[in-house]
């Protein structure tokens, strides 16, 4: 029964090839993710503002961090993306037709993306969400800008129908311009390497000193993680020091950068800036090289909810806003810590829970990446049979 549950929710792979340690590290975006969303709506809405403890004080602190889960986001997209190519370029595999490429980006990711784009702006034009700062023509200017994922391109701002859409904005910026990213895998080993690594440097420090507000939600501001990826990709093709990172000496470091990705501030320091992605891209290497580590990120329940990341991301944040309000309403205590937890509770719990029907029933049949054909047959087994009838 578990087993069917399990094949029930397992994401479908254009080419049948599973890697439930893939879906593992989409879960560890997505919690993040959805903890830094549901901290920050206690923190507005509770009344309770202020940590009481210690260990109260340590947890907001994580919580206040979750957001970068997009960047474990990016680097991934990057990785994923590229993996294709890099065999093509690297291992003289089968060369990657741009047709089938966009397409397959098309037919995989914008019909979710739509009908939840849709349902929110509609849900929200009913509970007059936007009513006091948009006029309902505005509103409808906002939603076309989202649906074409030019909302950050016109008005350099999250978008007003589900704040966590800019950064999907950024991800089609680099579905568009990956292939040609990608043409760096075709130098000799240590130029693409040096180059990569260069670059990632560079647009950093670039971004330090020359970061205008009409750059802010484009991919400009954050093309070193999708370079991280493309490097994290060149390092698994290649199957570079993979005997090496599955020591077990790793383990221990690899739960020391973890540590650190979650909770030091490289935000705050532009030393630390320089070297956050290419911690990320190790932390990843670890996990699909090390196979002790591997295991665990590929416990069942785990690849699951992280298979469900791309639904869970475009209703998590209005799943929190709408239960959010009456949640709210249930205390615990006066105290700030036990009322936080339950908060986190509740909410991740709703957020998951919805999302996954989202999922099977929305997201998931789009993955058959022959649902356009299956659709076509019906439709002339449809006409067949009204033409016989």
């Amino acid at each position: 029964m578990l087993n069917n549950f399990y094949n029930k929710f397992r994401r479908i792979t254009s080419n049948q090839v599973y890697f439930p340690e893939i879906d593992g590290i989409r879960f560890v975006a997505i919690i993040l993710v959805v903890l830094f969303h549901a901290h920050g709506y206690f923190l507005g809405k509770s009344g309770i503002s202020a940590p009481d403890s210690p260990i109260a004080w340590g947890l907001d602190a994580f919580l206040s961090k979750g957001d970068r889960g997009v960047e474990l986001f990016f680097v991934l997209s990057g990785f994923i993306l590229c993996m294709p190519f890099a065999h093509h370029y690297i291992n003289a595999g089968k060369k990657i037709m741009l047709k089938k490429y966009y397409m397959r980006r098309v037919t995989r990711l914008e019909p979710p993306y739509i009908l939840a784009i849709t349902g929110i702006f509609l849900l929200q034009l009913l509970m007059h969400v936007n009513a006091d700062k948009f006029t309902l023509t505005q509103q409808f200017q906002h939603y076309f800008a989202s649906l074409t994922y030019t909302h950050g391109i016109i008005y350099h701002s999250v978008p007003i129908i589900t704040v966590v859409t800019w950064s999907l904005e950024i991800e089609i910026q680099f579905y568009l311009l990956a292939p040609l990213l990608f043409k760096i895998l075709q130098l000799p080993v240590v130029p693409r390497r040096l180059l990569l690594s260069a670059a990632i440097l560079g647009i950093v420090a670039l971004q330090h000193v020359f970061m205008p507000q009409e750059l802010v939600f484009t991919i400009y501001r954050l093309i070193q993680y999708f370079m991280a990826g493309i490097l994290l990709t060149d390092f698994y093709v290649s199957g570079s020091l993979a005997a090496l990172f599955d020591r077990k000496f790793i383990i221990p470091i690899f739960l020391a950068l973890f540590a650190a990705i979650c909770i030091v501030p490289f935000k705050d320091y532009i030393a630390l800036q320089l070297l956050f992605p290419f911690m990320i891209a190790t932390f990843y290497y670890m996990i699909m090289k090390n196979n002790a580590i591997k295991k665990v990120f590929s416990y069942k329940f785990i690849p699951i909810i992280g298979g469900m990341c791309y639904s869970i991301y475009l209703l998590h944040y209005t799943i929190i806003s709408i239960f959010g309000r009456f949640t709210m309403k249930l205390r615990i205590t006066d105290q700030y810590l036990p009322n936080l937890l339950f908060q986190l509770a509740i909410l991740t719990v709703l957020a998951l829970g919805i999302s996954s029907i989202f999922y099977l029933f929305v997201e998931r049949p789009f993955m058959d990446q022959k649902w356009t054909n299956k659709l076509m047959k019906k439709d002339i087994k449809h006409e067949e049979t009204n033409m016989q009838s």
